[in-house]
């Protein structure tokens, strides 16, 4: 069985090449700025679903919340290790299956780490799994694209060149889905990766909450919580709420 794009793409050092300048300094900027926004109170618990290497987490845990980054990758779960403290921890895991908390008051699924799926029941096991973390009156915030704005305005091209390695980028809207596919050239070797990601809209995103029994609160277009417009927001923030009674 080949494994899925994200499975080895995340893995490979030209993922974390690539996106280098997506750094510490820059996490903790918006991770802080959303935390403010959300009223989130110290001591409370967290999990950060899709943590990668570990750099949101530690700056949620900097904000006082007691947290748990999973991630599927044991390369990048290894490497987040060395931040941990009595306070934040992490282990590898996949939000296609349950997860191993079930008490979080917030839930994090940041920065368009969601939409890699096959199928939309695929999607559908993930939200119920990040809602079963949840306790009641617990909080999933999911930061996402905003689709709309992307596929106004998806660059069609562009190359990307570092010390390691030639990146060539083509992107394109292939029905539901922004594909972007990679040509990596380094040593005069040449490697293809791609990444595919669903285009979902605000709606379809709040029925999948919906369906795994989450109330939407609010969509958010950035990380002051401003309103979402579809048009123009730079991101798409579902904020879903676990009721009392569940």
């Amino acid at each position: 069985m080949i494994d899925p794009w994200y499975a080895t793409w995340f893995n490979t050092e030209f993922y974390h090449d690539l996106y280098k300048h997506r750094d510490q300094y820059e996490a903790r900027g918006f991770i802080e700025e959303l935390c403010t926004n959300l009223n989130v109170i110290p001591g409370q618990t967290a999990l950060d679903i899709a943590c990668g290497k570990g750099r949101h987490a530690k700056v949620l845990s900097e904000q006082g919340l007691k947290t748990i980054g999973i991630d599927l990758s044991e390369e990048s779960i290894q490497y987040a290790r060395r931040f941990e403290h009595k306070d934040l921890s992490f282990e590898q895991g996949n939000m296609l299956e349950p997860l191993s908390v079930d008490y979080c008051d917030w839930v994090f699924n940041l920065f368009t780490s969601f939409g890699y799926f096959e199928n939309d029941d695929m999607h559908q096991s993930a939200i119920r799994h990040m809602s079963n973390s949840l306790r009641p009156g617990g909080k999933l915030v999911l930061d996402y694209m905003n689709s709309a704005k992307i596929a106004l305005n998806l660059i069609a091209e562009n190359s990307v060149k570092t010390e390691l390695a030639h990146y060539s980028i083509t992107r394109k809207l292939e029905q539901d889905t922004v594909v972007k596919r990679i040509r990596i050239t380094k040593d005069c070797e040449i490697f293809h990766f791609e990444e595919r990601v669903k285009a979902f809209s605000a709606s379809e995103l709040t029925d999948f909450m919906h369906n795994a029994g989450l109330e939407v609160t609010g969509i958010k277009g950035d990380y002051n919580l401003s309103e979402y417009e579809p048009q123009s927001s730079d991101r798409m923030i579902i904020i879903a709420k676990k009721p009392m009674d569940i």
